[in-house]
């Protein structure tokens, strides 16, 4: 896949959240364990910029680039974004209690946006491509990705979960994205 094609599926994408900064706050999730629990180390100064394609259900790619447009990341959801860009009830990381907060949080970005925070170049913009936008994009580019959409008739990945797959493969290494293989 060129960079340009790359290119094309990122400004075709519509922004729906932009992350201006990181706040110093310790904080951890009430779940029982895990990767996802934390503690976390800040909470991020965002702004919705787009609400219905937040809350919009339905198959969906996402891009996350910075400041600079550089891609640091690509996600897809079956069900929506806002089951990847949760707000998380914060709590206490010593008595697990409520600190009557939420925070943005996703599962896979979230420790590398902590870890790159003084790094990154803020802000960083979250857009996503939804399931017919998708379609009619992959099919206006031509091949490599319009063969995937072939390829969705043979199983039962969605055509978002294969364009990420693809990306990841073919650029995931050279960009250094945060993705984790596979998530």
């Amino acid at each position: 896949m060129e960079t340009k094609t790359l290119e094309q599926l990122i400004v075709g994408a519509t922004p729906f959240l932009i992350i201006g900064g990181m706040r110093p706050v310790t904080w951890c999730r009430n779940v029982q364990r895990g990767p996802r629990s934390g503690p976390w180390q800040y909470k991020a100064e965002y702004s919705v910029v787009n609400d219905t394609a937040w809350n919009r259900l339905g198959e969906v790619l996402y891009f996350v680039t910075d400041k600079l447009g550089q891609l640091r990341m690509v996600g897809q959801s079956s069900r929506r974004l806002k089951d990847r860009w949760r707000l998380s009830p914060m709590h206490d990381v010593h008595t697990k209690l409520p600190m009557g907060e939420r925070a943005l949080f996703h599962t896979t970005a979230w420790p590398q946006i902590e870890r790159a925070v003084h790094k990154e170049k803020m802000p960083l913009t979250v857009r996503a491509l939804f399931g017919e936008d998708l379609t009619a994009l992959c099919q206006r580019i031509g091949n490599p990705l319009s063969q995937l959409i072939e390829k969705c008739a043979e199983g039962p990945e969605h055509l978002s979960g294969r364009v990420e797959k693809f990306i990841l493969e073919t650029h995931g290494r050279s960009l250094g994205l945060w993705n984790k293989a596979g998530t």
